[in-house]
């Protein structure tokens, strides 16, 4: 396990306004309603227990699983109208898209961290293809720069290097290690990535974010 360092347009993470500062993107994330998945909530609170005594940000109220990035610009460039535009292509594109059932897990440890396997990944895949295909409409194709890899919820990211095996050791301990999901709504986030002091002289990238738009899933509209 090795410390996170976010990417944005395959390079290091921007600061945009100085040393420290951080950069912020608009992304499309799909994040968990805890509240309504109790036993997603006690796995995820099981792992974070796990993961208690590694060098790991844990995600708490940033919980997520990153459908696509919006990577042509960094989101101070993009203006309030531009940004209803890309709200209104997402409602259009993902217009008829059924809530998703998954499962999550089991959680694995790697080398940004610790994440929870999404799966069966067809839906999920047809739901980030749909995203893309809103963003490529309005941005452009050159907003679509990354590839995020097989579907997953991020449960936290390395500050420091430590062992993956030890970290996967003791998440396999957790039973049971699954827990049923419904994705019923997507967010469109302005997400800001910040390096935080920690207090061993290191830095920790840290997650914040803003609302801007909710877009429902069928038949939650």
């Amino acid at each position: 396990m090795e410390k996170f360092e976010p990417r944005f347009q395959g390079d290091r993470w921007p600061d945009r306004h100085g040393p420290g500062s951080g950069a912020r993107a608009l992304h499309v994330y799909a994040v968990p309603d805890l509240t309504a998945h109790p036993e997603l909530a006690q796995l995820v609170a099981e792992c974070h227990k796990a993961m208690a005594d590694f060098p790991v940000t844990l995600m708490t109220t940033t919980l997520h699983s990153t459908v696509e990035m919006v990577a042509d610009t960094t989101s101070d460039e993009i203006t309030v109208s531009e940004r209803a535009d890309l709200a209104a292509a997402l409602h259009r594109h993902l217009a008829g898209t059924a809530p998703i059932e998954v499962t999550v897990g089991s959680p694995v440890a790697n080398k940004a961290g610790a994440y929870l396997d999404l799966h069966p990944d067809q839906e999920l895949v047809a739901l980030r293809e749909r995203v893309r295909a809103a963003i490529s409409e309005v941005r452009g194709p050159n907003a679509l720069r990354h590839r995020g890899g097989r579907p997953h919820i991020t449960l936290g990211y390395a500050w420091n290097t430590a062992s993956s095996d030890a970290l996967q050791t003791a998440l396999r301990r957790i039973s049971p290690s699954h827990a049923p999901l419904t994705i019923s709504s997507v967010q469109l986030l302005d997400v800001l990535w910040q390096p935080k002091p920690r207090p061993d002289d290191r830095t920790a990238w840290e997650i914040s974010w803003n609302p801007v738009a909710t877009i429902p899933l069928a038949s939650a509209r």
